[in-house]
């Protein structure tokens, strides 16, 4: 008689090692219905693929009824928190997603993110530059850059980095579903979302003054014809920045972090850096920034022999789909020149990453630098500590010795 598996996403053990932690219970049953969580966690690679292009299910459903349910207890207090969600695509089914993805996919086009990495370069080798002979990655590299090429890309002073990151920390405990998060912490994003209304509504009327070659100005022309509230405006900001800036962050410190404990595979880089472009989709893959991603079906549907309900919620095993072994060979390896590679860390259909190009390219950028700067970069002898999240795959700091 089988046991069934801790399924628990909080727990110590699923936030230090969530790839094994998905395998347990991919190998018991893909599609697991969760006691603990009242959700289905998916596990296997085709069966997310078949959720994600399914067009019965919903992502606003979710989100929807969290935000009723907060609304109802503290409506006033997170006014403009939760109207920053009114700009989310990711929130969003058709055709509201449409309306609000396509002027945002207009204006990300390839020509904007070739123009930025020049300045990515620039950012980069100035952070390198500033760093010290032991230095953490995450707070004094990887959040610093992310925030800087989105200050960049939306065409808002540098100076605003600083508070950019602060924001995204005290916004994250709204998206993120922290098991840390305290009492308070409605306080904290309601906070952090009265003072981006507030910023983003100047930047915007300054942007409609005298607008320039920048995203801000350019998701302000195209949304004119497309009808789009001022909510609606600053909420797209701040789920560009939240994305562009914290899961892109992840991304860098947490492939720093499996080359340098893949030495084999660091050094192969390293002689051969023409593999640059496959090494960051397979860190992507290996232990990228995003653990689920959340739907549910408006209608029942049959997933992996199980009927699922109407309204039951669906958790989206991402690194566990990119580490499932009918896909993957030797999925726990990392192998910087696998190939075919399709993994799933920007999603698919309808919600694929409208960044990922960005984001591909502050990789290949910051890995370049931090591997041609620091030949001798080895990780300092202390546990890592990762955000304890439901959904996202982050490093707390990572320490590093340069020299």
């Amino acid at each position: 008689m089988s046991t069934t598996p801790p399924d628990d996403l909080l727990s110590p053990e699923a936030v230090r090692d969530p790839q094994g932690f998905f395998r347990v219970l991919r190998e018991h049953d893909p599609v697991h219905w969760s006691l603990r969580h009242k959700v289905w966690i998916v596990t296997s690679h085709d069966l997310v693929l078949q959720v994600f292009k399914d067009p019965s299910v919903s992502t606003a459903q979710g989100i929807g009824a969290f935000r009723s349910r907060l609304m109802a207890q503290q409506g006033e207090l997170l006014r403009h928190a939760m109207g920053l969600l009114d700009g989310w695509m990711l929130f969003n089914d058709p055709p509201t997603h449409t309306r609000l993805r396509d002027p945002v996919r207009r204006s990300f086009s390839p020509a904007i993110v070739s123009r930025l990495v020049a300045r990515i370069e620039r950012h980069a080798a100035t952070l390198a530059d500033s760093l010290g002979d032991d230095c953490d990655l995450v707070t004094e590299f990887s959040q610093p850059l992310t925030a800087m090429v989105i200050c960049d890309l939306l065409g808002i002073d540098l100076e605003e980095r600083d508070y950019l990151r602060e924001w995204a920390r005290d916004f994250g405990q709204l998206i993120y579903g922290a098991s840390s998060r305290g009492s308070d912490y409605l306080t904290a994003v309601a906070r952090a979302g009265d003072s981006f209304h507030a910023r983003f509504r100047d930047h915007i009327a300054a942007k409609r003054a005298h607008p320039a070659d920048d995203l801000l100005s350019l998701i302000i022309r195209a949304s004119d014809s497309e009808r789009w509230t001022e909510n609606e405006i600053i909420g797209a900001c701040s789920m560009l920045l939240f994305a562009g800036h914290d899961t892109t962050s992840a991304l860098l410190a947490s492939g720093m972090r499996a080359l340098l404990m893949n030495p084999d595979e660091l050094q192969r880089l390293r002689e051969h850096p023409a593999h640059l472009e496959q090494a960051v989709e397979e860190l992507l893959r290996f232990d990228g920034p995003s653990k689920t991603f959340i739907r549910v079906p408006r209608a029942p549907l049959v997933l992996g022999g199980h009927a699922i309900a109407a309204g039951q919620p669906l958790w989206l095993a991402i690194l566990a789909a990119n580490h499932d072994p009918a896909v993957f060979q030797e999925p726990d390896r990392l192998d910087i020149t696998r190939s075919p590679n399709p993994h799933v860390a920007f999603g698919s259909g309808i919600h694929f990453c409208v960044g990922s190009a960005l984001a591909r390219a502050e990789a290949r950028v910051a890995f370049a630098t931090l591997l041609e700067r620091f030949p001798r970069m080895q990780l300092a002898p202390i546990e890592h500590r990762w955000s304890p999240t439901i959904v996202d795959r982050s490093l707390l700091g990572l320490p590093v010795y340069l020299r």
